[in-house]
């Protein structure tokens, strides 16, 4: 089934920049400004001047990437409020895997990387009734030497449309948060219905299985686990089990993981 028609607002409004500071600061005044078409809105910008990740890390985000933002309407049940991240990153995926570059995996929550060398990523926030996503795609910019990083241009050998990665990514995320709202509907009325957000995360994440490094923040070194990711909930949260000498298991919805084997 083609679920993205039960979302089909995302990508009705685009507006495009050829520099901004930050998208994301850029969606929530225009929540303000403009809310009756703020669900789905996209903002995207050819070049930010001051990019940043989680913890307000610097990150490169030159002209030939996809760098958007987008504002979604938190609608949903709090149940499944952790499968949300998880659809930024199966967008992503998927658009990679629609260009043929089949090597592209998920991490856990949703970077887009292939063997330890990031080609995407995202940062999520909640900003009062909603979602706001910075999407962050490598497709034809440069990357400094020797940095852990890979553009689709590298798999391809050739440049891609950003017009096109565009409409591949608003595709999926209309799919898959289309399907959240069938899922949530189906759930209410006590229909039997699997999950295709935990199935397609299965399917294209390398996550599961790995022994990893957890923290909330890597940076500050606190509350760090070593385990091995046992499985993916229903919940899109990860289950951990440690290699104390009690085993315990953990359940995370968020924070950092690294591969260590």
């Amino acid at each position: 089934m083609d679920y993205s028609k039960y979302f089909p607002e995302i990508g009705q409004e685009i507006w495009h920049f050829k520099e901004l500071p930050r998208a994301m600061s850029l969606a929530k005044k225009l929540i303000k400004i403009f809310p009756e078409k703020a669900n789905g809105r996209i903002i995207r910008a050819e070049f930010l001047t001051q990019a940043k990740g989680r913890f307000d890390r610097k990150w490169f985000a030159m002209k030939g990437g996809l760098w958007i933002a987008i504002s979604i309407y938190d609608e949903f049940l709090s149940d499944n409020s952790s499968l949300i991240p998880l659809i930024f990153g199966l967008a992503m995926v998927r658009c990679a895997h629609h260009f043929n570059i089949t090597q592209a995996k998920i991490k856990w929550i949703n970077d887009l990387h292939y063997n330890g060398k990031k080609i995407g990523g995202v940062l999520l926030e909640k900003f009062e009734n909603w979602y706001i996503a910075g999407i962050g795609l490598n497709v034809n910019n440069s990357l400094p030497y020797n940095f852990p990083a890979l553009s689709l241009k590298d798999f391809l050998g050739k440049r891609l449309s950003i017009i096109e990665v565009l409409k591949t990514i608003i595709y999926w995320l209309r799919y898959y948060f289309g399907f959240l709202r069938f899922y949530e509907r189906k759930k209410l009325k006590e229909e039997k219905i699997n999950n295709l957000i935990i199935e397609d995360f299965k399917k294209f994440s390398d996550t599961l299985g790995k022994w990893i490094l957890y923290s909330y923040n890597i940076d500050k070194e606190e509350n760090i686990i070593i385990g091995k990711v046992l499985k993916i909930t229903e919940k899109g949260t990860l289950l951990i089990n440690t290699t104390d000498l009690e085993e315990e298991t953990f359940e995370i919805s968020s924070g950092e993981i690294f591969y260590i084997l």
